[in-house]
């Protein structure tokens, strides 16, 4: 018998040999017992008067090998025969062997599936789409198994340098992203040449009524003229990037599904622990991150008016090397600042203690009164949408932002 750790592992000449001995002690128990050789040379599948003989310290004496599934297809005289330890290690034997066969099968299956493509492409007949009720066929065919920076080349000269035209009506709320976008946003995220796609069109607080209030008005030194822009919401802390990267991500899913490039940025955060090692002590980590997928989403865009890849998830990794080199001093400055007041940071009142999840779609799992960050600060279900004319003030009453008038 073995103990509670299994069976020793026999190796392949051992168990060679236990089973050839097994085979000529039952060849000579059936000449002995039948007055000569089984008919063909062959085995019968019913152990019959072999279980009765009792074999004591072999595997038949309680038929153990019935409960071994990897063993079935052998032959029962052969398996009453085998110890218990060299049973298991059979059974453990032939059903990694079927597992592998079973992997091999599986991909031979799939490159045989692509091979049947290449072969015989699908046709697609014309017909008509307009991005809602009439859905052409070519919506739903499998994706492109090329590079996905090689579909990126192909769109680019498919359609051109403007991308497609641009549309606001897409379904987020199915994929918890619902209110995460601004108007803006749509505008420029269905061309992949826009310079102005930023991270913060996809902030939260800056959609709906906020973003209408987020105007600065101001006049010029020794100018008569008054300029308008928009003064929307920055990214500022790590997960209000995660949200927002997130949403940037299913909005490009919606909009133009066959660019991966906001999926490259968010494989090097999820690899790089969203850059833990180079801002884990950093008080402006989000703020860092925000302004590094700007610069990459600049970089993507030039790409596609030069017809050139987008940046992939190893070419961010170089890129993040080289863009942290030349912000060392500002990351250094900011991590001294931190150093003078990291024993209050974990209980400080943080600038906006107001749950972002009780506005969003989905709502907060919390109750309003024991609502808290990760470090203990207690946050308010409140409304969050900047009122209109408040100079930056909230609603703040007792209701969601869906649930604003």
């Amino acid at each position: 018998m073995y103990g509670s750790g299994g069976p020793k592992q026999l190796t392949q000449e051992q168990l060679r040999t236990s089973l050839n001995s097994a085979i000529n002690a039952l060849q000579e128990e059936n000449m002995r017992s039948r007055g000569g050789p089984l008919a063909g040379g062959g085995f019968t599948q019913d152990p019959g008067n072999l279980l009765t003989q009792g074999h004591t310290g072999f595997a038949g004496d309680m038929q153990l090998w019935k409960l071994l599934p990897a063993v079935q297809h052998l032959p029962a005289e052969m398996l009453c025969k085998l110890s218990e330890e060299t049973l298991f290690q059979l059974n453990n034997a032939l059903a990694r062997e079927n597992k592998m066969a079973g992997k091999m099968q599986t991909s031979a299956r799939l490159t045989l599936n692509a091979q049947q493509l290449v072969a015989a492409p699908v046709p697609v007949a014309a017909g008509l789409d307009d991005r809602r009720d009439i859905l052409h066929f070519a919506r739903f065919l499998g994706g492109a198994s090329c590079s996905a920076q090689a579909v990126w080349i192909k769109a680019r000269e498919a359609l051109g340098a403007k991308g497609v035209l641009a549309i606001g009506n897409y379904d987020l709320d199915s994929v918890g992203c619902g209110g995460c976008v601004t108007p803006k946003g749509w505008l420029e995220i269905h061309n992949p040449g826009s310079t102005e796609l930023k991270l913060k069109l996809f902030h939260m607080p800056n959609v709906g009524g906020s973003a209408l209030a987020a105007k600065k008005v101001s006049i010029a030194d020794n100018s008569s003229s008054i300029s308008v822009k928009d003064d929307m919401a920055e990214v500022a802390d790590l997960e209000s990037f995660r949200s927002a990267l997130n949403a940037l991500r299913e909005a490009m899913a919606a909009a133009l599904p066959w660019n991966r490039s906001v999926s490259a940025i968010i494989g090097f955060m999820v690899n790089s622990a969203y850059c833990g090692s180079d801002l884990q002590a950093n008080p402006r980590r989000g703020a860092i991150l925000t302004e590094f997928v700007d610069y990459i989403l600049g970089r993507n865009a030039l790409n596609w008016e030069n017809g050139q890849p987008f940046l992939s998830t190893d070419d961010l990794s170089h890129v993040w090397a080289t863009w942290k080199g030349k912000r060392a001093s500002s990351f250094q400055i900011q991590e001294k600042k931190q150093d003078k007041s990291r024993g209050a940071l974990p209980f400080q009142r943080v600038k906006d203690d107001i749950c972002r999840r009780f506005n969003s779609p989905t709502g907060c799992p919390n109750k309003a009164d024991a609502c808290k960050t990760f470090y203990g600060t207690k946050l308010r279900h409140v409304c969050n949408v900047y009122l209109s004319g408040g100079r930056g003030k909230k609603c703040e009453k007792d209701h969601c932002r869906t649930n604003h008038k």
